[in-house]
């Protein structure tokens, strides 16, 4: 019996306790759906691998359903749907959501309760109608030629995307949302392409970067860590090092042991470097308001996944004059995460010779800083060797 078979059977199994209401692992969705008694209604799963109908009920004259699902791993995408109108919605846990709406207008026209990630949600779905709407519009009274036609759609659609980004992504990186709107698409075309925009990369990377650390086992993430990396690699345009400036990082390699470092964490605990002799330590000096941030702390989370059960940890000194902005971005890293609010003013940046952002040094298991990191490529090299 392979695993395929074995996860069916598993997903059977909890469906029917679901049902057979021992509930405590479950989801509810429940409601009214006027004017369509006698139809059916179906309950969809929107997995990675594509539309699967989970549950479906035919509606009496009472119009209403209710369904029971297992609870996601993480969070997930579901909807419900009759004579093809659906409404969209997004579970996290065990909640119970009601829909209520009327079968003529039941796209555009519910009332999502229970949940605020459904109802963003709907924010989502109406903006998103609404510009393939204006769109049409724009095509169907268009005088002018099919270029400049483009043009004008190419620039009302970059407009759209930055009020999807603000609103919508950078603002909740940690919510469902944030990851539906990453895959809206506009009449068929993707509204975020990671593999042909720099920027779109990033706005994958911000939001994979905070997921992988609420759930570092779900597929669902690792999927989204997955396209967000090969995003910021087909997009990256990396300029090498000059001479001088290879010359400059030889020159502030330090042999000596480690100038202290003491700053509090996320939690106002003062965390102090030397406290880590005795591991190999990765000590960072970073700010997250930037724009290498996602992509580095992707890299930096695959080390820490590697090598952290080996002995390795990360110090990572954030310059952020928003301490606020580090403190959301920072509070579900795994590791070390400390600010100093003197910023750019930092006597410790002084102190190392930091002279951009990101900065690293390699410190061994005797609290000695061993190398100043040139080539993030070859870093997962350098820790394995101190680790043995």
């Amino acid at each position: 019996m392979n695993c395929r078979i074995l996860t069916v059977i598993g997903i059977i199994l909890l469906t029917a306790s679901c049902r057979q209401e021992n509930f405590s692992e479950c989801f509810t969705v429940k409601g009214e759906i006027e004017g369509a008694e006698g139809r059916t209604l179906y309950l969809d799963w929107m997995s990675l691998s594509g539309i699967q109908t989970v549950d479906s009920v035919r509606l009496d004259e009472s119009c209403a359903f209710e369904f029971r699902q297992p609870r996601p791993e993480c969070y997930d995408f579901y909807r419900i749907r009759v004579d093809g109108k659906v409404v969209n919605l997004s579970i996290d846990s065990t909640e119970t959501v009601s829909v209520t709406a009327t079968l003529k207008g039941m796209n555009t026209d519910y009332v999502v309760a229970g949940s605020e990630n459904c109802a963003r949600l709907k924010e989502l779905v109406l903006l998103q109608m609404g510009l393939q709407q204006e769109i049409s519009r724009m095509a169907a009274s268009a005088g002018a030629e099919t270029g400049v036609l483009q043009m004008q759609v190419d620039e009302r659609v970059d407009v759209f995307k930055s009020e999807i980004a603000n609103k919508y992504i950078y603002s909740g990186v940690d919510k469902p949302y944030a990851y539906y709107a990453l895959f809206m698409h506009i009449n068929g075309v993707p509204l975020f392409n990671p593999q042909k925009s720099r920027q779109d990369a990033k706005y994958f990377a911000s939001v994979a970067t905070t997921m992988d650390m609420k759930y570092p086992d779900a597929v669902r993430i690792r999927n989204l860590h997955n396209i967000a990396i090969k995003g910021m690699k087909l997009t990256s345009q990396p300029a090498p090092a000059s001479e001088e400036t290879i010359d400059r990082w030889n020159s502030l390699v330090k042999e000596a042991g480690v100038l202290e470092i003491e700053l509090p964490d996320v939690n106002g605990v003062d965390r102090r470097l030397t406290d880590l002799t005795g591991k190999v330590v990765l000590l960072d000096f970073t700010a997250f308001k930037t724009d290498f941030s996602p992509e580095y702390n992707l890299a930096l989370r695959d080390l820490y996944s590697k090598y952290a059960e080996s002995g390795f940890e990360i110090f990572q000194v954030s310059v952020d004059v928003d301490a606020h902005f580090w403190m959301t971005s920072a509070e579900n890293l795994p590791w070390i995460c400390v600010h100093d609010p003197e910023s750019v003013e930092s006597e410790y940046l002084s102190s190392y010779n930091v002279q951009s952002l990101p900065t690293a040094f390699l410190i061994n298991r005797s609290n000695e800083i061993v190398e100043r990191v040139q080539s993030m490529s070859e870093l997962d090299e350098h820790i394995a060797s101190l680790l043995k």
